[in-house]
């Protein structure tokens, strides 16, 4: 499941207690994934009042490349891309163009309509939209019959 930090930055030079406090309160894992093709997309996450929205930044992917699942009360979204054109002319000189993978978990509101989820890709972003249940209000006044 992922969770939201908030780090201060130190203002000025940094000092020994900034480094080892930044080390260790950081996502240790995620800091060596990034060296062996497993990279962690931004998300802006935001909630209107008809639906909820989850948007991935992951340019360069295809809608193929993605994989959207919902388990219980929560949607993993885990996306692969791979890169199969290998060049046999010539040589790089540098070559910063690369395949990985990444996978995401997030908590599904209790008053989300599962049924309706909606996953779209566009422009390098990944939108989804998870639309609220639609809530009936009642009439709160009740008539009481006097015997």
């Amino acid at each position: 499941m992922t969770m939201l930090s908030i780090r201060k930055r130190p203002q000025g030079v940094p000092t020994l207690f900034n480094v080892f406090e930044d080390f260790f309160n950081s996502n240790f894992p995620e800091k060596f994934m990034e060296d062996r093709g497993t990279f962690i997309p931004s998300v802006n996450v935001t909630e209107s009042e008809k639906n909820y929205k989850i948007e991935f930044a992951v340019p360069g992917f295809t809608k193929q490349d993605f994989n959207v699942d919902i388990e219980k009360d929560y949607i993993t979204v885990s996306g692969k891309k791979e890169d199969s054109k290998e060049t046999t002319e010539g040589k790089y000189t540098r070559k910063e163009f690369s395949s990985g993978s990444f996978k995401r978990t997030f908590s599904i509101p209790e008053n989300t309509d599962s049924e309706k989820i909606d996953a779209v890709y566009e422009n390098g972003i990944l939108n989804l939209i998870l639309p609220k249940k639609e809530t009936k209000i009642e009439n709160s006044i009740k008539k009481i019959e006097v015997k």
